[in-house]
């Protein structure tokens, strides 16, 4: 998949309520199949203080495909599901809003289309280093592994902060690749699922070839292992998971068998 510079919020300033924010997180799904892409609407007011904007219509247009169409919920999101290409890669879709007052915002939602023939490794991108030794080994490490698996960064940390999450991941040349969040508590799966299963079992059954967590952490290797992957735990931290297999560091990660662990 290409790198792609991030443009996950537009603001335009107008009038005296101050700016609109228009932030949208990524969306991963397998070639062909429908794509849930999701935004919210706020407009700044004082400092940062932003509340969030209901009833604002918002259009959506995948490429030069028809503009569709959805409004805003009381907390500010809108969504619409929207059929994605058949050619794996990634896909922008336009954004755009304007209000009575002829204030606007636009902005770009990814919809990274995944090969539903090759299997899937989550990462856990709050586990990976930053400083420039551990960092350019661990970019390393998912540059080969993707060679045999498809990468999905998932994340809590940055759950409700999709532009930093990006912005991170292209500072420390980390492999370009949808960044989702997986813990329910976050309004962005909220939105998504409201009265569903929690974010990790839906990423289960929009993906059934997730083999494979990578992570330092033990919550994060014990949300993996309770999802029935195999847990490649990079580092000493002792975790609570018995069923891991343990690299060293960064620059030893790699992925020695495309099965499931039982």
């Amino acid at each position: 998949m290409q790198r792609m510079a991030l443009v996950l919020a537009a603001l335009v300033v107008g009038g005296c309520g101050g700016e609109y924010i228009l932030t949208a997180p990524d969306a991963a799904v397998l070639a062909g199949q429908d794509a849930p892409v999701v935004m919210r609407l706020q407009r700044r007011e004082v400092w940062r203080y932003a509340p969030p904007q209901a009833g604002a219509a918002i259009t959506f247009r995948l490429g030069e495909g028809p503009p569709q169409c959805a409004r805003t919920d009381k907390a500010g999101y809108a969504a619409l599901s929207i059929k994605a290409p058949s050619r794996p890669g990634r896909y922008d879709v336009a954004l755009y809003h304007q209000d009575i007052n002829g204030d606007s915002a636009r902005g770009l939602a990814a919809i990274y289309v995944l090969d539903p023939d090759k299997p899937l490794a989550m990462v856990d991108m709050d586990s990976l280093p930053r400083n420039d030794k551990s960092a350019g080994q661990a970019a390393g490490a998912l540059v080969r592994m993707q060679l045999t698996a498809q990468v999905i960064y998932v994340t809590k940390k940055y759950a409700g902060r999709p532009a930093r999450a990006r912005e991170l991941l292209i500072e420390h040349g980390y492999p370009d690749g949808p960044v989702v969040p997986y813990s329910r508590t976050r309004q962005w799966w909220r939105w998504r699922r409201r009265g569903g299963s929690d974010a990790m079992e839906e990423l289960l059954q929009r993906f059934p070839k997730l083999r494979w967590g990578v992570t330092t952490d033990d919550d994060a290797a014990e949300a993996f292992g309770n999802a029935g992957l195999k847990i490649l735990l990079v580092g000493k931290e002792k975790v609570s998971v018995e069923e891991v297999e343990r690299f060293e560091s960064w620059a030893d990660l790699k992925i020695t068998s495309t099965e499931k662990s039982d």
